[in-house]
């Protein structure tokens, strides 16, 4: 088992589960642990407003076959 290692600022941890949650996904998606979609999940965003988190954090896009099927996947159920 591997360890993972994430930061959490004081600003998140005052600001609520919200911020947290979106935190860590960006770290996870940053860290290619999770998928845009994993991350976008976790952080509770819809694809558009995850991908401005991003931008915002000045995080790359890493953009897989598995991404693609995510976002298939997401649009086909209506998820995004």
């Amino acid at each position: 088992m591997s360890l993972i290692n994430l930061q959490l600022s004081p600003d998140s941890i005052s600001r609520g589960e919200q911020a947290i949650r979106q935190e860590i996904a960006l770290q996870l998606y940053d860290q290619n642990i999770f998928t845009f979609g994993q991350a976008r999940r976790l952080a509770n965003l819809s694809v558009w407003k995850f991908q401005q988190l991003l931008g915002q954090q000045k995080i790359s896009r890493h953009y897989t076959e598995i991404d693609l099927a995510d976002d298939i996947e997401s649009i086909q159920t209506g998820s995004w």
